[in-house]
């Protein structure tokens, strides 16, 4: 079971409720249709919203609104659920419109599974990225981020398929071509195509100092910051919304985004520690405003290998031993983030 706590954000478990016993005797309390039907409560304390997750929909709602929304989609009318003393109480009529599209199941909630898995190599075609002129074998040879990243994008393409099979594991690009950023996220949210479809952006790049050689080295991952407010519904959805719900919903889900982008980065840290101890990852999972992991409406992390301008990480790029073992890394802890995101809840 994972429970995410962020700030405000409480992923609350019948089980929970169960155990302590301080719901059970009510039974216009959430837990008796959470019971019913399987589903778990991701509650926001401090917007007071709430989105009822099961097995083939979601429901979101707000106390005291006579307005619900099935797959943040359908808008439908209810009488509403009230917030008291920390208790939501749910009508009659209410909780069996809920069940209803819910489903009546007496088995634990599964997450929609993860539809597909974009690596985005960076850069590409007139755009080589950082690079740095070295002499290998008596030659000069010019290294660029471009194609070190689409060498690990494409083993790491080959990898995660090894490791997950349900999700499609899609290249923003195959080959030394150029794409613009807005290409490369256009392509990413087009793979939804249902507003409950997950989607994971992971885009690949080199490091680089402003010096020409530098002592900073090893992996990081970087993550959008939670104060980048963007709309992360999708336009056609939040097009039929009402501002007031249509806010509500763009706020849980970003917040959900940001969550899921966090510990699939620290994820992936975890398995290159793991598995190559002799890489840094001291700089650690860190909040960057990256156009692409902005644009991309999903949880996104961008990974930094190593440093082209450090001596000891641009030999071990340049090996491509090193490039199929960090590459085996990182799907690693793809894998197991899916798993677990994928997991009972």
């Amino acid at each position: 079971m994972r429970v995410h706590r962020p700030w405000h954000l409480i992923l609350v478990m019948i089980a929970l409720a169960s155990a302590t016993g301080v719901l059970a005797a009510d039974p216009a309390d959430i837990d008796g249709l959470l019971t019913m039907t399987g589903a778990t409560l991701e509650w926001d304390e401090f917007t007071r919203t709430g989105i009822l997750w099961g097995a083939s929909t979601s429901i979101g709602f707000t106390p005291d609104d006579p307005v619900a929304v099935d797959g943040f989609v359908d808008l439908f009318r209810v009488d509403p659920i009230v917030y008291a003393r920390g208790r939501l109480l749910v009508p009659d009529a209410t909780r069996a419109a809920f069940a209803e599209r819910l489903g009546v199941t007496g088995d634990a909630l599964r997450v929609r599974p993860i539809k597909a898995i974009v690596i985005d190599p960076g850069h590409g075609g007139r755009d080589p990225g950082a690079n740095r002129t070295v002499t290998v074998d008596g030659k000069s040879v010019v290294v660029t981020e471009k194609d070190l990243v689409l060498d690990i994008g494409i083993r790491l393409r080959d990898a995660l398929r090894g490791l997950v099979a349900g999700p499609e594991i899609h290249l923003s690009r195959e080959t030394d071509v150029y794409m613009t950023l807005g290409e490369r996220t256009e392509f990413a949210n087009s793979l939804r195509e249902h507003p409950l479809d997950n989607i994971l952006f992971v885009s690949i790049h080199v490091n680089a100092s402003p010096q020409p050689w530098t002592d900073a080295r090893g992996v990081e991952i970087y993550y959008l910051p939670p104060s980048q407010r963007r709309q992360v519904l999708e336009p056609e959805v939040a097009a039929g919304l009402e501002p007031g719900v249509m806010a509500i919903l763009n706020d849980l889900k970003e917040e959900e985004y940001t969550v899921e982008s966090v510990l699939m980065g620290q994820a992936v840290l975890n398995a290159i520690s793991e598995r190559l101890p002799q890489t840094p990852v001291e700089r650690g999972v860190n909040v960057a405003n990256f156009f692409v992991v902005r644009e991309a409406r999903m949880p996104s992390i961008l990974v930094e290998t190593g440093f082209i301008n450090n001596r000891e990480d641009l030999a071990k790029l340049m090996t491509p031993t090193y490039r199929q073992q960090l590459a085996d890394a990182i799907a690693l802890g793809i894998a197991r983030y899916v798993r677990d995101f994928e997991s009972v809840r």
